[in-house]
């Protein structure tokens, strides 16, 4: 058992250890104060899907794909809005209205659960740690704390480098336009491979 949760562990540091739309949020909000909302947001928006999926298997239930396919469209779409807003400089519109707390986490929160597919990723992934000889509930318990001890661990040090890295000029520079294009591209992303779905 023990063995199955490091494997889950180590697992789980890479997959999120990969760029997605939450590490760009953060990356871009850490540069200007302390991101502790927008990674609430974003490990929250996780542990909602990881829990629906852990439903789902237990139940053995199936989730309609057109629901899913849709969603995954409405989702880039939000995303590509979310970083050409970013690129448009949507951030430095009314700088004299500071945005709240409550912004920044449902901001994360929204781009977290802008792609259901997710939840196929987590039905696919989460099964192979999951001993059907021992009990579920335990087991799921132990994989949602494990998973949202590695998130924040990552987000978190994802906000001390792009902290450290934006007190020189030109990397600030960077750091304005590149979580907003790799926002942009995932939401192309997303929205083309929803569309694929939906045609075929």
């Amino acid at each position: 058992m023990n063995a199955t949760y490091l494997a889950f562990t180590a697992a789980v540091a890479l997959l999120i250890a990969s760029p997605g739309p939450v590490v760009a949020l953060v990356i871009a909000d850490a540069r200007r104060s302390w991101p502790a909302w927008t990674i609430l947001g974003g490990v929250l928006s996780a542990q909602l899907l990881l829990i629906a999926a852990l439903v789902l298997i237990y139940l053995a239930l199936d989730l309609e794909p057109i629901i899913l396919e849709w969603g995954q469209v409405l989702g880039g779409l939000y995303l590509i809005w979310l970083g050409a807003d970013g690129l448009c400089g949507g951030n430095d519109a009314k700088p004299h209205l500071p945005r709240s707390h409550v912004h920044y986490f449902w901001r994360a929160m929204a781009v977290g659960l802008s792609n259901p597919k997710d939840i196929l990723f987590f039905l696919a992934f989460l099964p192979g740690f999951i001993l059907p000889a021992q009990p579920f509930a335990p087991q799921a318990a132990a994989l949602i704390v494990i998973w949202a001890l590695v998130d924040v661990t990552i987000l978190i040090a994802y906000s001390l480098v792009s902290r450290k890295l934006s007190s020189h000029e030109r990397l600030q520079q960077l750091l304005d336009l590149l979580p907003n294009f790799f926002l942009l591209a995932l939401g192309l992303v997303s929205c083309g491979m929803g569309i694929t779905s939906l045609v075929n």
